[in-house]
């Protein structure tokens, strides 16, 4: 199906496109930062969730001590921090039977379920796994549920109609390990494979739909790590990929989230490379602090005129009511200047 017709019939058949407002020229309103309780450490790499009343992390990289460190300063977590958005304050959740970093958190009617991600130890950061658990009650244990069919991890996660949804990323191919196009859903017993991601790509993010969710950005690891500015949306009822309009330029290390029916997109990093005089390949890197937002009515992005307080990669967002929490994250490319921060963005009005 053609770009422009999809366009067309997903703005007439969701949620997203029923509110008059969406069919105006979008006219941005002021929005403002508020400083909000720190996180109990410094952390990135991290997919939060949201569930009963509580922002929830589990299995990231964490400033960790020398001994203990696998990857420069970081380590991986079996810590869960919960903030119960009514007391405003951070608490410790249970603990995850195992330490994880880049871990899938998604909210099901079961509870929590924590999909995937890397163990490491100082020789091999990079195990990825196909292990998942199971929290049903933010008192209760993690349990042991259904394993992955492969293993994968830096993927995109999303619940859509109740099923948990773990997209591309990377995995294990040949024997190493690679960038997949993998998708699968977890229907609450057992997993079952959707339309594959038509570009395989890492560190992208992903955004639940009313009827299905979006893939933004992301690496090619095999690429030296190009970033991508391809979006692409999965249509759940036709078990369909189409691409939409590009991300302003590309990126990776974002985090994204749905609010007042537009798509926010923040920060990211990149790696460039380039050979010296002595035919040395050096890395470049660097971190950024826009905003992006997706208007499905016009499927055009705008950089908006606020921008985050720092910039930022491998942090989480979460929308709210209030707005939108990001937190932890590095400002600089890779684990450097890792961060406890917590924010939220409030709007002065929808627009």
């Amino acid at each position: 199906m053609e770009r422009r017709v999809f366009i067309s019939k997903l703005a007439q058949l969701t949620l997203l496109a029923s509110s008059p407002s969406l069919l105006a020229t979008p006219v941005f309103k002021k929005a403002v930062w508020v400083d909000k309780p720190h996180l109990p450490n410094y952390l990135q790499e991290c997919y939060p969730c949201l569930f009963n009343e509580h922002l929830v992390i589990a299995g990231a990289l964490e400033q960790s001590t020398p001994e203990s460190a696998t990857m420069g300063a970081m380590d991986a977590s079996n810590s869960c921090y919960l903030f119960d958005l009514c007391k405003q304050a951070w608490r410790l959740g249970p603990q995850l039977p195992v330490k994880r970093h880049h871990l899938g958190l998604l909210t099901t009617s079961q509870g929590i379920l924590a999909i995937g991600g890397f163990s490491a130890n100082k020789s091999d950061p990079w195990q990825v796994k196909k292990d998942t658990f199971l929290l049903s009650d933010l008192d209760d244990h993690w349990q042991a549920s259904v394993p992955l069919p492969n293993p994968q991890a830096e993927a995109g996660y999303a619940t859509i109609n109740n099923d948990a949804h773990v997209i591309s990323g990377r995995g294990i191919i040949y024997g190493r390990l690679a960038d997949v196009n993998d998708h699968v859903f977890f229907d609450g017993k057992q997993w079952q494979r959707a339309a594959p991601l038509p570009l395989a790509r890492n560190s992208g993010a992903c955004v639940a739909m009313d009827k299905g969710c979006l893939l933004i950005g992301g690496r090619i690891q095999d690429k030296r790590h190009q970033n991508q500015s391809q979006v692409d949306f999965y249509d759940k009822n036709a078990d369909k990929w189409f691409e939409l309009a590009p991300t302003p330029f590309a990126s990776s290390g974002i985090a994204a989230a749905k609010h007042n029916n537009k798509v926010y997109v923040f920060g990211g990093e990149q790696y460039n490379y380039s050979i010296n005089r002595a035919g040395i390949t050096m890395m470049h890197s660097k971190t950024f602090k826009h905003i992006w937002q997706y208007d499905f009515a016009s499927d055009k992005w705008q950089t908006l005129p606020i921008s985050m307080t720092s910039t930022r990669h491998g942090l989480g967002a979460i929308s709210t009511e209030d707005g939108i929490y990001l937190v932890g994250g590095a400002q600089r490319a890779g684990g450097e200047l890792t961060t406890n921060t917590v924010e939220l963005l409030t709007f002065q009005s929808d627009y």
